[in-house]
């Protein structure tokens, strides 16, 4: 049987046009409800940590970063510039409004996956709420961040996928290509999808079902579709000279350990087991498994089974081993996926034709929000080490436990205070080195809004990208007699020494000042060595 008749078996009683307007219509109410629940939990203003990068670089358009132009993500940018050019929010809320519209696609998506597949709106229902409501899914969708919208366009590349594999009309392969080119321009990580989806349709080549020139034409779509990609490689490229540079800035960057590292592998399996259970922590994530082993069944004679088997495989092989402290951002892909086999297994037990039992399915899908709080209030009373290295990051006004394991952020409001407040106190040409978690509100303050031009602010991120900036980071010198002679004082954030230059505590001393600690000469006294 062909892949179009079996597309007529599956539809049944239901017409082509029919059911074009339920797709449509059940794609924009699941987008709806996304969007609400990311809106109404979102990060209300400032936020910590890379996702606070990206609202100075978005006000920014910031398209350069030296050594590393895989990180700058132009797609990104782009929309969350677009966005605060509106008007009807700072650039910080639009870099989260980006974001949040990026992921509500993405479960919207999943929906339309699901119901394609099975022509069942009720199993997609409770895979749609699998992926909105998975924890990094919607931590993802509530502050800036580019997953979202990785995610989004290789939902969309699988979408382009099945539809093909349903009415065998080519030009939804074009689609697919240059969907894939696009998520080039948001991140790479989507680029590992593509080559699934490529090796699928290659194969489909080799074997005359598909014509060939769908191949060449698709890469053209594909590079036509990465245009912002390639422009940020031109500029990085502008900069070295070097086309090997170039490369490996682009594609690599100062990553290439993590994305190939096979170290370690069996602790990074029993992280990887907790992420999972993080993001499914009801009985229903067991019909994912089910959904896996029916899918060969339901989804006969398209090759769609091996496809979506394929892409959590690689996706999931991919995020285990990949050593990078956001770890459980590289795994919604995969997370994405297991709620599209939440919506197969659903399909595949016959539970939506009993009301009391989808009602059910629906009730234990949507107890993950309170199975969150739950984990975040015994973790705290228990004070689990959640970094697995002996100590959690204290910042001022952050719940370390709530942070990390409530996805929502709406309450969140401990950033802006603690930059407005550091700024406010500083003394005049004050020196400040921030750590990572700490520096991007400071730096939308300064850098944005452009309070206190009269800081001196140095991260990490500025030693990477400027030379100047690694004597205060990495360097062996005393920088307390020069910069005192400038008449500028020395501040930290952190008295805990993995978050203090190594110079700092070799020359000096840190005494508290307000909720930072200011560096001192070690015979001034007091502080901590």
């Amino acid at each position: 049987m062909t892949d179009a008749a079996k597309q007529g078996s599956r539809e049944g009683a239901c017409s082509a046009p029919v059911c074009g307007r339920v797709a449509a219509v059940g794609w924009l109410l699941a987008l709806a409800v996304a969007l609400a629940v990311y809106v109404l939990t979102m990060a209300p203003g400032l936020v910590w940590h890379d996702a606070g990068y990206y609202q100075t670089e978005a006000a920014a358009l910031d398209l350069v970063r030296p050594g590393e132009a895989v990180r700058v993500h132009p797609f990104f940018l782009f929309v969350a510039h677009g966005l605060g050019m509106v008007g009807l929010w700072t650039y910080a809320k639009a870099a989260s409004v980006a974001s949040a519209i990026g992921t509500a696609i993405l479960a919207a998506n999943v929906w339309l996956i699901i119901h394609l597949l099975t022509r069942n709106a009720r199993a997609a229902i409770v895979g749609f709420l699998a992926c909105m409501l998975a924890h990094t899914i919607w931590q993802q969708g509530v502050q800036p961040q580019t997953y979202g919208w990785s995610n989004a366009f290789l939902t969309g590349m699988i979408l382009a996928a099945i539809v093909y594999a349903l009415s065998g009309r080519t030009g939804w392969l074009l689609l697919l290509f240059f969907l894939g080119g696009v998520g080039l321009s948001v991140h790479l990580l989507s680029q590992i999808g593509l080559v699934v989806l490529g090796v699928w349709i290659t194969v489909r080549v080799l074997r005359r079902r598909t014509p060939a020139w769908i191949l060449p034409a698709g890469a053209a779509l594909w590079v036509f579709g990465s245009g912002l990609f390639w422009y940020v490689a031109w500029l990085e490229f502008e900069r070295t000279g070097s086309l090997g540079a170039t490369l490996e800035s682009a594609f690599l960057g100062g990553w290439g350990s993590a994305v190939f590292n096979v170290g370690g592998l069996l602790g990074m399996f029993w992280r990887s087991v907790l992420m999972l259970v993080l993001n499914f922590p009801t009985p229903v994530a067991l019909l994912a498994a089910y959904g896996f082993w029916r899918s060969r069944r339901l989804l006969d004679g398209t090759g769609l089974a091996w496809v979506l088997g394929a892409l959590v495989a690689v996706y999931l092989g991919f995020a285990l081993r990949y050593r990078v402290p956001n770890q459980n951002f590289f795994f919604t892909p995969m997370y994405a996926l297991v709620a599209v086999y939440i919506g197969l297994g659903v399909h595949a037990t016959g539970w939506t034709r009993r009301r009391g039992l989808l009602a059910l399915l629906v009730v234990l899908t949507v107890a993950v929000a309170p199975m969150y709080r739950l984990m975040a209030t015994l973790a705290e009373r228990w004070q689990v080490d959640l970094r697995g290295d002996g100590k959690n990051h204290t910042v001022p006004y952050r719940n370390f436990y709530t942070y990390y394991l409530e996805p929502w952020q709406q309450n969140q409001t401990g950033a802006a205070r603690f930059a407005s407040e550091v700024l406010a106190d500083l003394p005049r040409d004050a020196v400040l080195l921030p750590d990572t978690t700490t520096a991007p509100p400071l730096k939308y303050l300064l850098r944005v809004e452009h309070e206190r031009p009269d800081v001196r602010l140095v991260d990490l991120y500025d030693v990477r990208f400027e030379a100047w900036a690694e004597p205060y980071w990495y360097g062996d010198v005393n920088l307390l007699p020069r910069l005192r002679a400038e008449g500028r004082r020395v501040f930290v954030v952190s008295d805990h020494p993995a978050y203090v230059p190594r110079w700092v505590t070799q020359y000096g001393r840190i005494k508290a000042f307000g909720i930072i600690y200011e560096v001192v000469d070690r015979e001034q006294g007091g502080g901590s060595p």
